[in-house]
């Protein structure tokens, strides 16, 4: 397994495809971190995302933590989930091919901020916003079970 310290750089993009399945490359990175203890104030068992990406593919956190233990790299995680979740990852990639519902844009616009993948005029204002999420991901992580706890 491939380690990963997301307390020295952002997982890779939202938008990133392996297979054909957007956000999988990120929720890869970030169960690498936890498992590595290098999550920082990444969610990795409490994130939304990773949990939709979940219920698409019929998988869960421990499940999905162990095939990302076990295997050398992305292209052998992708063939455990294809081995064992053929339908869900069909239903991924058809999940991910659809555009990213309107409500969903502005919160992939400020993870694609927040991680540095974008700048502009506001790049300025980077830290304190950063600052804000790693206050927001404890509070998350206070108030909502670690569904990947027990895998780690």
């Amino acid at each position: 397994m491939e380690r990963i310290d997301l307390t020295l750089a952002p997982p890779r993009r939202w938008s990133d495809e392996l297979g054909g399945i957007r956000w999988l490359p990120r929720m890869i990175d970030k169960a690498r971190a936890a498992i590595g203890g290098a999550l920082g104030s990444y969610l990795y068992g409490q994130s939304p995302g990773d949990e939709m990406l979940l219920r698409v593919l019929g998988a869960d956190y421990p499940t999905f933590t162990r095939i990302v233990r076990e295997a050398p790299d992305d292209a052998a995680i992708l063939a455990v989930l294809e081995a064992r979740f053929p339908d869900g990852v069909a239903r991924a990639r058809r999940w991910s091919s659809r555009p990213v519902p309107l409500f969903l844009r502005s919160a992939t616009w400020m993870l694609d901020f927040d991680d540095g993948y974008i700048d502009g005029p506001l790049a300025p204002a980077r830290k304190p916003i950063q600052a804000l999420y790693t206050l927001v991901a404890y509070a998350v992580r206070a108030v909502r079970k670690n569904a990947a706890k027990g895998a780690l």
